[in-house]
């Protein structure tokens, strides 16, 4: 294998090892990602305190109902038990029983209302519940799929470091010098190949004059524009 293959080779195992590195790292950030099961968690949170807020106001509606008809029946057998004949009296026991009942109306009327709040509340708790187990669900059947995927990446990784290790003492340190100088600063690719006379990486069309260079000389052509080296395949 010529110097340049050599050179090209190991940016080839360079670029799968990039490629696998960063999928590593998002498989891993997706592993710790929580945002999903936290945001249904505080759903629940919220339409449980929320429920637990209106079921108090109902129990306390239903309480004062019950005190508020105690209240006239208790003064209906007062007005009707015949002990009373003073007509004063008798005409205020009307008058708070007429209160009595209209006070009774609204309350029960408000009750109605917040029967129908606490059973929408309910009912938002319940599928905040399923939410937070459709989520759960996910992220573990995801997460079996994200595993197996590192464990291969892990494997890929492992093999490909072996392969570079084996490649770098094929290329003089001068060359792998370059090579690495290329990679920093040209994101990573320091080595591509001649596509249709033009640079694989920048576009740029190349001279023929280049191009005999790159494939018969067994030096090192660059690119005039991106200053990458050429391999012509």
């Amino acid at each position: 294998m010529s110097q340049i293959s050599n050179l090209y080779r190991l940016q080839q195992i360079d670029s799968q090892i990039d490629i696998a590195s960063a999928r590593l790292l998002s498989i891993e950030t997706i592993l710790l990602d929580d945002d999903t099961i936290q945001s249904a968690k505080v759903a629940i949170e919220e339409n449980g305190e929320k429920f637990k807020s209106l079921a108090k106001l109902l129990r306390e509606s239903e309480n004062k109902a019950s005190d508020i008809r105690i209240k006239i029946e208790f003064s209906e057998t007062a007005l009707y038990g015949g002990k009373i004949h003073n007509p004063k009296e008798l005409q205020e026991l009307q008058l708070e029983i007429a209160s009595l009942k209209k006070l009774l109306g609204s309350t029960e009327d408000k009750q109605l209302e917040l029967m129908m709040e606490v059973e929408s509340a309910e009912e938002k708790l319940m599928w905040a519940n399923e939410g937070l187990i459709e989520a759960e669900k996910i992220k573990s059947e995801r997460n079996a799929e994200l595993i197996g995927e590192k464990t291969n990446l892990v494997n890929q990784l492992e093999r490909l470091d072996s392969e570079r290790k084996a490649t770098l003492p094929t290329i003089p340190t001068a060359d792998l010098g370059l090579y690495d100088q290329l990679r920093k600063s040209r994101n990573g690719v320091a080595v591509v190949i001649i596509n249709t006379r033009a640079c694989n990486a920048c576009g740029t069309m190349l001279t023929a004059a280049l191009i005999q260079a790159a494939q018969s000389t067994g030096l090192l052509i660059r690119c005039p524009s991106c200053s990458r080296i050429l391999y012509p395949g």
